[in-house]
């Protein structure tokens, strides 16, 4: 069998299995790697070119630690290697089988920057399904080529044979085995958020906080069995619920949990059970609360499904990709399973599509070296230093640098599973220590705290919040586990669930923040109402026993100041939502009341996000996102408050108001949105109204918008008033759900006083190779300098 031969590590099992493959020449010899590092070369596979085959004895195999493999990298790097396969074990018998190769970026000479490890995990005692498929296939098929071999340790192939396999449990098992009165749909979201549930206790439990067991919920499953018998379809209802909504939602000790019939043991394993605050673990209005449950046998099937394979809460970034379920992974798994199934009703409305990481990474390093550039940063400095080159900088830039990263507000108004923000997030981090500001839960929490995020998907929110959760939950040492205060920060505040793009009361369209000129918060009872909001969504994200409803307190205390603020003033000063005449204050007033009377509000980006909004600077530093692809004739209200033709003008109403108060343009100087216009294009507008005037764009989005007809008047804003950097063509096939053409385009905020300097220059990059062959950093700062942008950019 071919897992009684592989796991746990055998040399003889992996050069038997080698052999057989055709292509592979065995051979025992001892080597020293960079670094005093020794190793055992079992061989070579030849293919193209020769690929060695090393085996490194480490301390843990299962950690992701890039100081375990830099030496192989660095081995590759001294032989002029572009590839090599290397077993990283350890004394326990489990081990990494890691693809380490050369991505080519201009140059055919590696360096070690180039290099990138992609892992297979084997673990004795643990199912390590992804491991022996990928294997399988490997035997089956053997590679003759470094293409082929590359395509084994592929995470888009591994994605693709998980989310097969995956859709099939979740409709034929799961989504069947729901019982109760409720559609076919609200079954569906049901199971969704089950799914959920489980993936993120999937992870809790990876680190032993769930009964000291990394199989909690599989021995859970046992005992029920045990205790009840499979098939009398109480496991959900008696045993699962006090998990999600009881044993989650207070301290070590101080549970609800008597009364409940369950065995002793069960029960105490729940009274220890880490406290996680979040929505995932709170019942869900019109999911929880209709009396629906899961059949014994659909757990079973989904539990026997997902716990096959392995899991690892530590994400992915640009050096290094695990083959297993991560909290990326499994994002991108349920991100793709509301956009093909549909939830809430939507159907497939949604428009959300998947952004490869590799294309994250790049546009995280492409706002952020705008925006310190922006700041005054050195072009060529600030480039440089989102490729690791901290040398060229000054002690002052680097102190300049590292203030600048630590304060930068980003925003994804549609966040889907959150990839932006957490691949900024790991940006951050990476620079930062280049800076010398080491990788701290403290800094964690705080790059944490400057990040914000909408979607109008409330499932989008949830895994957003899921993985930004996971991001913190695996820094936190183990003490944590019984800590009596939540162990997680509050992002309800940072991640909202709500229309990014038409927000109104009545009639009028409130507009994403106060025009430059208003000064609303002179007045002493609206500033200090504003201070108090504020300090009180700071206590909420830090836990420091401010509630949600108080926060909602302060919010309604601001409106209500600012609406006397409005009242008095007759309309005077510029107000809280549009410009407009005294006439209309005392309606905006009523308006105001009305939304104070309302137990939930929409949302908004003045209110939700006053911090940032009617903050000092006013408006984001980098809006930054993969907006949703929605075609015209499908363009709907996800919120059903308007019929699609009313909801199509008042989107046409919000990108007018927009343009008025970030740009130069007047009411009749505005460019009208075509009426083919794509829902991305509005996104566009919206963008660049929520930055401050030092501000960045950056999106990925089709290329449509470049056809002079279909999209003439968004680039009429990017010629006249919102500076355009970069627009960057993929014209390479993506590997992964790869049916629309992109471009990523890169732009400053507008000037609401300056139009665009008519000899302002637009680079525009096609990239005819994968993005992750190219250093597509440095190709674009050479054509920069070409152009003169290092000269046009901070004095504008």
């Amino acid at each position: 069998m071919l897992s009684d031969d592989l796991v746990p590590y055998s040399r003889e099992g992996l050069v038997s299995f080698l052999d057989a493959l055709g292509s592979f020449a065995p051979r025992e010899e001892a080597v020293s790697l960079p670094g005093g590092v020794t190793g055992e070369l079992l061989g070579h596979l030849y293919l193209e070119d020769e690929v060695p085959v090393v085996a490194l004895r480490v301390e843990e195999a299962a950690r992701k630690r890039r100081k375990d493999w830099e030496p192989a990298a660095r081995y590759l790097v001294e032989r002029g290697l572009s590839a090599g396969l290397f077993v990283f074990y350890d004394g326990e018998g489990a081990y990494r089988l890691s693809l380490v190769h050369a991505r080519y970026r201009g140059t055919r000479k590696p360096e070690l920057s180039h290099y990138k490890r992609h892992s297979l995990i084997a673990r004795p005692g643990e199912p390590n399904k992804t491991f022996f498929q990928r294997l399988r296939r490997m035997a089956e098929n053997p590679p003759g080529t470094l293409a082929e071999l590359l395509e084994i340790f592929s995470v888009e192939a591994v994605t693709e044979e998980f989310y097969r396999e995956f859709i099939e449990v979740f409709e034929e098992r799961l989504a069947r085995g729901v019982v109760g009165e409720a559609s076919s749909g609200e079954k569906r979201d049901f199971a969704l958020a089950f799914v959920a549930r489980v993936i993120f206790l999937g992870f809790v439990q990876k680190r032993g906080w769930l009964g000291g067991r990394e199989d909690f919920l599989q021995d859970l499953l046992k005992r029920y069995e045990k205790a009840v018998g499979l098939g009398k379809d109480r496991f959900y209802r008696e045993w699962l619920t006090p998990l999600f909504f009881r044993a989650l939602k207070a301290p070590p000790g101080e549970k609800e949990l008597s009364g409940l019939g369950l065995p002793p043991e069960v029960e105490k394993a729940l009274k220890e059970a880490p406290y996680l605050n979040g929505e995932l673990f709170s019942p869900k209005p019109g999911v929880d609360d209709r009396g629906l449950y899961l059949k014994d046998e659909a757990v079973r099937d989904f539990f026997g499904f997902l716990f096959a394979h392995n899991f690892t809460v530590e994400e992915n970034d640009r050096y290094e990709e695990e083959l297993e379920l991560n909290p990326e992974f499994l994002g991108l798994i349920l991100e793709r399973l509301i956009n093909d199934l549909g939830v809430e009703g939507k159907g497939g409305e949604v428009g959300a599509h998947y952004t490869p990481r590799v294309e994250v990474d790049l546009m995280c390093r492409l706002a952020l070296a705008e925006h310190l550039h922006r700041q005054g940063l050195p072009l060529e400095k600030a480039y440089g230093l989102m490729r690791g080159e901290v040398e060229a900088l000054t002690k002052e830039e680097r102190a300049f640098a590292k203030q600048s990263l630590l304060e930068a507000k980003v925003l994804d108004p549609a966040v889907g599973s959150g990839a932006f923000l957490v691949g900024m997030l790991q940006v951050l981090e990476e620079v930062l220590e280049d800076l010398g500001e080491p990788r701290t839960l403290d800094l964690r929490k705080r790059l944490l705290q400057n990040l914000y995020g909408v979607d109008a998907l409330g499932w989008a929110v949830w895994m957003t919040e899921l993985r930004l959760w996971l991001a913190y939950f695996v820094e936190l040492p183990d003490s944590a586990k019984a800590s009596k205060e939540p162990l997680l920060p509050s992002l309800g505040l940072k991640v909202a669930h709500g229309d990014s793009l038409v927000q109104t009361l009545g009639e009028t369209i409130v507009p994403v923040k106060l025009p430059a000129e208003a000064e609303v918060l002179k007045d002493e009872k609206v500033r200090k109402a504003y201070e108090a909001l504020v300090a009180a969504k700071e206590d909420y994200f830090h836990n420091r026993g401010v509630s949600r409803e108080e926060v909602e307190e302060k919010e309604r205390a601001f409106l209500e100041a600012y609406a006397w603020r409005a009242l008095l003033g007759k309309g005077q000063q510029p107000g809280l939502l549009v410009k407009g005449e005294a006439e209309q204050t005392e309606e905006r007033y009523r308006q105001i009341e009305e939304l104070l009377r309302q137990e939930e509000r929409p949302f908004f980006y003045l209110l939700d996000f006053a911090e940032v909004l009617l903050g000092p600077k006013g408006g984001f530093d980098i809006v930054i996102g993969n907006p949703p692809y929605v075609r015209q004739e499908e363009i709907r209200d996800l919120f059903g408050r308007f019929d699609p033709g009313t909801y199509k003008k008042l989107l046409q109403r919000s990108a007018k108001e927009d343009l008025l108060l970030a740009t130069p343009y007047t009411e009749k100087t505005a460019p009208a949105p075509s009426g083919r216009s794509d829902l991305y294009t509005y996104f566009y507008v919206r963008s660049l109204a929520l930055l401050h005037p030092k501000g960045v764009h950056v999106f990925v989005v089709s290329n449509s918008w470049l056809d002079v007809q279909y999209g003439a008047w968004l680039q009429r804003v990017f010629l006249e008033a919102a500076p355009l950097r970069y627009v960057i063509e993929n014209r390479v096939k993506r590997s992964f759900r790869a049916d629309v053409n992109t471009a990523i385009t890169v732009a400053h905020a507008p000037d609401p006083e300056r139009k665009v300097p008519p000899d302002w220059p637009v680079l525009f990059v096609a990239v005819q190779k994968p993005f992750e062959e190219v250093d597509l950093l440095q190709e674009v700062l050479e054509a920069s300098r070409q152009v003169g942008f290092a000269s046009k950019e901070v004095s504008r």
